[in-house]
């Protein structure tokens, strides 16, 4: 019912990632799960917990969010798992971005890449 596309600049970001922590793509599919009841077009149900999903900015049409994007068997602690952004547009979730704080990322700086990202989706 979802659907979920990728940005080709966080395919890249998984991918460095992903040398790192070999078990990101669990962490995504669970969270794409998560997402198909949270985001539900028609019967959203809360399933992610508040202190973890962050809303950045929102329109008309969309809406931006940051995720503390749990990596299982990775060895991190909570505080260190990668952060995500992705985009919300009715039955359609972007995922735009992804940073770990390993990297030593600026928030503002990911919110205006993430943006950007929109644009060049949406």
């Amino acid at each position: 019912m979802i659907q979920f596309l990728y940005h080709d600049g966080i395919q890249k970001e998984i991918a460095a990632l992903g040398r790192r922590f070999h078990n990101i793509d669990d962490g995504l599919s669970a969270f794409e799960r998560l997402c198909e009841k949270q985001f539900h077009p028609t019967n959203p149900q809360p399933a992610i917990g508040p202190g973890k999903l962050h809303r950045i900015s929102q329109n008309d049409i969309w809406t931006l969010w940051k995720i503390e994007l749990i990596v299982p068997n990775s060895g991190l602690r909570p505080n260190q798992f990668p952060r995500m952004w992705f985009v919300v547009k009715g039955a359609i979730i972007a995922f735009l971005c992804i940073t770990s704080h390993i990297d030593n990322y600026n928030d503002n700086e990911m919110n205006l890449l993430a943006l950007s990202r929109v644009s060049d989706l949406f």
